[in-house]
């Protein structure tokens, strides 16, 4: 009897259809006797581990699995002669031919057999393990990478430091004798290093960001606010800015990051205006399921709708430096210090001349870092 005549006969006459779809399965589909035989079983049995239907007939299952697997399998056999149902079991099957599959089981209790239906999932398995190995080789390198850029720029600083210190001697003793041609270069060298200067500290700010795990604690967030307004001050009257700050609650975070978040967020918002008007900032903050949305908005020069998520980029700047200074490293910054607290931060805005805001979420009870929560918008 073939197997779409077992399976007709077990099922019924009227089952032909099903018997059909039992034999042509890809999946090994089987009924198996608690006294350790097959009592019916497809043909994928024959063709995925090449024993022939005489054998698989008279041969105990359990000397199918491997050894290492076979106290388990027991266990799963007795969960399904207890009347319960298993959705996946993996165990390896040794073949005819020796080689090893791994195999998926699911499967449900009967009376006088429990039905059994198995995939193979080798390739699965090994895709899965060459994705943790990849991820494990790209954590490491990311890791070394941030090591690195800490390492480097520390110790960029104490050179350029000296070269900073040795132009402004030059500067000191040497300007009067020097033309107006050289005194230009002078002063673009210092700029120079300026820049340079200020680069570097946004890059061992970024370092020191994705490398220290946030230590949270409960933050009063108006607190903190008036801090960074008292450091940005001198810039905040520089512009003539008018920053408004509306209630703000406590919540979970790690201060001195959401410190450098709110200082960038906020010197953003007073620089980026147009040279004739007066920015306008406002802090905000509300609650939502789970967490806090901080947001920084104002009115001014807006980001193209095109560029709302390249910003968040390092080194992305919209702007040249003879318009508005920076090293294009702080909404960069932001972002990570978002994620370091297993949130997102996003901007709104209509687009150029339109101003911006820039809302950051930030969850009471945080995801693992860099996994974002869902959008609270």
């Amino acid at each position: 009897m073939d197997t779409a005549q077992a399976a007709e006969a077990v099922v019924g006459g009227d089952a032909g259809h099903l018997a059909r779809l039992f034999a042509m399965s890809p999946d090994l589909l089987a009924a198996a006797g608690f006294d350790g035989l097959l009592k019916l079983f497809n043909d994928a049995w024959e063709t995925q581990l090449g024993f022939s239907r005489e054998e698989l007939a008279v041969k105990p299952y359990l000397e199918l699995v491997h050894p290492e697997d076979r106290d388990e399998t027991r266990v799963q056999i007795g969960r399904l002669a207890q009347g319960e149902t298993i959705a996946e079991y993996v165990c390896r099957l040794v073949r005819k031919d020796g080689t090893v599959v791994h195999m998926a089981w699911s499967g449900g209790p009967g009376d006088e057999a429990f039905y059994i239906v198995g995939r193979d999932v080798t390739d699965r398995l090994a895709m899965e393990h060459e994705l943790e190995q990849r991820a494990e080789r790209l954590l490491t390198t990311n890791g070394e990478l941030q090591d690195f850029a800490y390492t480097a720029s520390h110790d960029l600083s104490e050179p350029l430091r000296m070269v900073a210190s040795f132009l402004g001697l030059l500067e000191r003793r040497s300007g009067g004798a020097l033309d107006e041609r050289s005194r230009e270069y002078l002063r673009q060298a210092s700029d120079g290093a300026v820049r340079m200067r200020a680069l570097i500290d946004d890059l061992l700010q970024y370092s020191r960001v994705a490398n220290e795990e946030p230590r949270r604690e409960q933050v009063d967030l108006r607190g903190l606010v008036d801090g960074v307004l008292a450091f940005l001050a001198p810039a905040i009257q520089e512009q003539g800015a008018v920053v408004t700050v509306e209630d703000l609650p406590t919540l979970e975070a790690e201060p001195t990051q959401l410190a450098q978040l709110l200082q960038n967020l906020i010197g953003n918002a007073v620089k980026f205006h147009p040279p004739e008007q007066v920015p306008h900032v406002r802090v905000s903050a509300r609650r939502t399921i789970g967490g806090c949305v901080v947001t920084v908005s104002d009115d001014g020069i807006g980001i193209p709708i095109a560029d709302q998520e390249r910003i968040f980029a390092m080194f992305t700047r919209l702007h040249g430096r003879d318009e508005y200074a920076g090293t294009g490293i702080g909404l960069a910054i932001c972002r990570r210090i978002a994620e370091r607290h297993g949130g997102r931060i996003y901007v709104e805005s209509d687009g150029e001349g339109q101003g911006s805001a820039f809302h950051t979420l930030l969850p009471d009870t945080p995801t693992a870092p860099g996994t974002p929560r869902g959008d609270a918008r």
